[in-house]
Formats: structure tokens, sequence, C-alpha cells
């Protein structure tokens, strides 16, 4: 077992000494991670023209799409300084695993899609348990065996963080030597109401606000487990109560007022769809974030306020 203290190592990062007399450091240090890589072609560019034009470090690939072979291939010829995890999915496309996964399955073999139902069914059926062990472990291996060395693992809709599946994560990540894994120990932003889109309805903001309670409450006892497990993860992380919703004006106030110590902005951007694709409500969204995240403002906020770009490879064990 790895030892399970968690230290950031300042390899690529640079220190900012506390107060004299403190006799500590401490660091301000984001990870920037888009999600969805090789949701369509038009996430898949809106990711690389992130990285190459814009703050985002990270993504997380989704291997059993059908653009995830593509987006790989991509990324190695326009962005090989992307660093790259995987986005571990139950509720999205068709598994890997073929039948081994079936419990996970409609009768058309697609995922099924419904959030709460794979929630009851993972939590009552051992069957249903070992079919996503099966699907993740076909998911991770179909990386490895093109040549990809994921940084860490994160999931489609923080499936990997429900209480009876993140044990399965974490196995996985140890069994394959994946350092570090997602934890949505989610920060409160103050002010952040006022700057979500006013377009939001009153029950996308209770939406929001619900969905990042629960964030923080799980993302907060799979810190713990997975620090003991002698992986690596962040300090704090901030993104699912602005799902859809960030734009220069958050980013600038997350830069303003986000803790010290190493954290994740989870972004969902991409390029305008020119053709229907998967059904997401995040469609209208993913090049308002693009634009943000390669707005020249927030690279220089982010240079003046102390903050160095990182990504998960960068988290290291003592």
């Amino acid at each position: 077992m790895r030892p399970a203290k968690l230290i950031f190592a300042p390899a690529r990062g640079i220190i900012f000494p506390c107060p004299e007399g403190s006799g500590q450091e401490t660091m301000k240090r984001l990870i920037v991670n888009a999600d969805d890589f090789g949701w369509s072609e038009a996430v898949t560019c809106g990711i690389i023209q992130g990285r190459r034009e814009g703050i985002l470090t990270s993504t997380t690939l989704m291997a059993n799409l059908p653009g995830s072979e593509a987006a790989l291939e991509r990324a190695r010829r326009e962005a090989p300084d992307l660093a790259i995890g995987l986005h571990l999915v139950l509720t999205e496309g068709r598994p890997l695993a073929g039948r081994d996964a079936a419990w996970l399955t409609d009768p058309a073999g697609e995922f099924i899609r419904s959030l709460p139902a794979l929630s009851r069914l993972v939590r009552t059926s051992t069957d249903a348990q070992e079919a996503v062990e099966a699907e993740w472990d076909a998911q991770v291996r179909w990386a490895l065996e093109r040549g990809l060395r994921p940084t860490h693992l994160d999931s489609h809709k923080h499936v990997h963080l429900m209480p009876v599946l993140l044990p399965i994560a974490v196995e996985l990540a140890l069994r394959y030597d994946i350092p570090a894994i997602r934890t949505t120990a989610e920060i409160k932003l103050a002010g952040l109401a006022r700057l979500l889109p006013r377009e939001w309805t009153w029950q996308d903001r209770l939406r929001q606000r619900l969905l990042a309670w629960m964030g923080r409450r799980w993302g907060r006892h799979a810190q713990q487990r997975v620090r003991e497990a002698g992986l690596a993860t962040t300090d704090w992380f901030f993104g699912v109560r602005a799902t859809g919703g960030i734009s220069p004006d958050v980013l600038l106030q997350l830069l303003r007022h986000a803790p010290e110590g190493t954290g994740e902005l989870m972004v969902h951007p991409g390029l305008a769809e020119t053709q229907p694709g998967r059904p997401t409500r995040l469609a209208r969204s993913r090049p308002l974030e693009l634009a943000a995240l390669c707005d020249g403002r927030i690279r220089e906020a982010t240079r003046e306020m102390g903050w160095t770009l990182v990504n998960f490879k960068d988290l290291h064990h003592e």
C-alpha cells in the first residue's frame, strides 16, 4: 500500500512564502479540467483550443464513446502537453465490457441514462456492482492499450463518488497505477448567485444548489478515503454549482476568493455544434465557457493573483 500522507511537490509550481515566522509555505495552484473529451468533434476541438489558447490544463476522456479514439489522436497532434485522465462512464453510450455490463443497460444495449435509476440499481444489486467494476476496468484497459497513461480518474455525473462505487474507483486506480482521483469538496464562492446566467430559472438554480450540496457531501467523504488509500486528490474543488454558467466574471471571482492549496476547476467547453449530437443541456453554454477560458483578462488575472496552473500529474506522494 502506498503511504497515505499527501504532499504537493513544487516541481512545476511557484512557492509563495507565508508571513515571516509561520514556519510554513503556501501555494496557490489551480487545475482547470475539461470534462467530456470525445463527446463530439465540437467538444474535442473546443477542449484542445482551450489548452492552446486559454487556461485549460487538463481533460478527461470518455473512453466508451465513438469519438474517443479521434480525440486522443487529435490531442497528440495538436496539444501534446494536454494532461488526459479518464471520465468513467455509466450513463452515456454503450458499454465496452459487452455482456459483462448487461445489468447496466436498456434493451437496446445502451447505458440507462437515468441517474436515480442507476443509483437504485447499484445500491441494491451486487450483480450491478460487479458490472460496474467490469465496465470501468474495460474503459481503463481501452485507454492503456492505446498508449494513454491516465493522469487521474473522475466520472460522468460524478458517479464514482457514490459511496457504493467509490471503492471500485479506488481499487482500479491502485490496480493500474493511476495516481489521482477527483473529489468534489466544492467550496462555497461568495457572490456566486448574482454571477450565474440571468436566464436560469429558479428551478435551474435550485437544481445546481442541490447538486453542489450532494457533491460537497460525497466529495469530503471521498477526499478522506482517497488519501487513506495513498492516492492524490486536490484540497478543494469548484464547478458543480456553476456547471453551464462559467463566465469571465465567475472565473475572476474564483481567482479572487478561492483558498490556498491546490484546487480543481471543472469546466465544460466546446465549439458550437453544427449538427445534432447527443442530448445535453450544455450545448449552448459550451462555447461561452470556451470563450471565458480563452479570455485574455483571465490569463492576466491568473498571473497577477499568483496562481500557478498545473494538472493532476503535479500532485505527488511523499
